[in-house]
């Protein structure tokens, strides 16, 4: 990743920062962990003990459909096969992103009975029905890595707590709890945020200022106008990386052949995902597992 592309991302993931409000001597109901990235539930097990402690009737519920996560997993299963490594390729489970988030909570040791999966939403606002109808009038921590905390607060606020019958939702009291990651921490095989040489991260950073100046008011609030240094930020990243889904004719070829690099990287490097996944779950069972009382 070019040093230019970096700085810019990291520009704006500073700016779309959201501060946790996470406190340990409130009682919560549910620990949610939303998110498409293990990074969510690696790096949270000592808050779940946390709230356990408080609260032993608390739920751990993981939230995710498909998304990336079925692409590279097909991708990956295919490579693998193809290369002949058919006992690599059976370690890669059919999974939903929920799916994944708990087998790694599980391997971090929560027990199955505790954890909740919700991953039949296709969207973002199937997740926000799929949470708020689950936590009701009770009290939610919702835990997200930073590039994604602004979207869901902003989306959580206007969807539930702002329109909540035009999209489906009810009243969703909780708090965040960010992990607070720097864009190259972000990039790492098991997140898939590093293939096509972090095209996977610079499309999300890509993304953001043109996601609130789309969707304000419709799907969520813009958290604020953006300064001239984020614009130029997001002018150096959006022409180049962002993959517009609604297009047709020649931009609809463009964004195909932007997803040619992301695959193909996917494809060659299969195993490095199976091995930085194992290495990250062993590391943070080292320090940060989840003990029962």
């Amino acid at each position: 990743m070019k040093k230019d592309y970096l700085n810019a991302a990291e520009v704006i993931n500073r700016a779309y920062d959201v501060a946790s409000t996470f406190d340990a001597a409130k009682k919560y109901d549910f620990m949610v962990v939303y998110d498409d990235d293990i990074t969510a539930v690696l790096k949270s097990m000592e808050v779940y003990r946390q709230v356990k402690k408080l609260n032993p009737e608390a739920r751990l519920a993981v939230v995710g459909g498909e998304g990336l996560l079925a692409t590279a997993f097909a991708v990956m299963r295919f490579s693998l096969k193809v290369r002949l490594k058919k006992p690599a390729s059976r370690l890669l489970q059919k999974e939903t992103e929920a799916m994944r988030l708990k087998r790694v909570a599980m391997e971090l040791g929560v027990p199955e009975s505790e954890i909740i999966v919700l991953d039949k939403g296709r969207n973002t606002t199937e997740n926000l029905q799929a949470i708020s109808h689950l936590a009701q009038e009770k009290k939610a921590l919702v835990v997200s890595t930073q590039r994604l905390a602004m979207v869901f607060r902003q989306s959580a606020d206007f969807q539930c707590n702002e329109e909540p019958e035009k999209h489906g939702c009810v009243a969703l009291d909780y708090d965040m709890y960010v992990i607070k990651q720097t864009v190259e921490e972000t990039l790492r095989w098991y997140n898939f945020q590093i293939a096509g040489h972090g095209r996977v991260a610079l499309h999300l950073y890509a993304s953001l200022v043109r996601r609130f100046e789309v969707y304000d008011g419709k799907f969520l609030r813009k958290p604020f106008e953006p300064d001239e240094t984020t614009k130029k930020a997001d002018a150096v990243l959006r022409n180049r990386f962002l993959i517009k889904q609604r297009v047709t004719g020649l931009k609809k070829m463009r964004a195909m052949l932007q997803y040619v690099p992301i695959i193909w990287d996917i494809f060659w490097h299969a195993e490095k995902y199976l091995y930085d996944e194992r290495t990250a779950i062993k590391e943070a069972y080292q320090w940060c597992r989840y003990i029962p009382d």
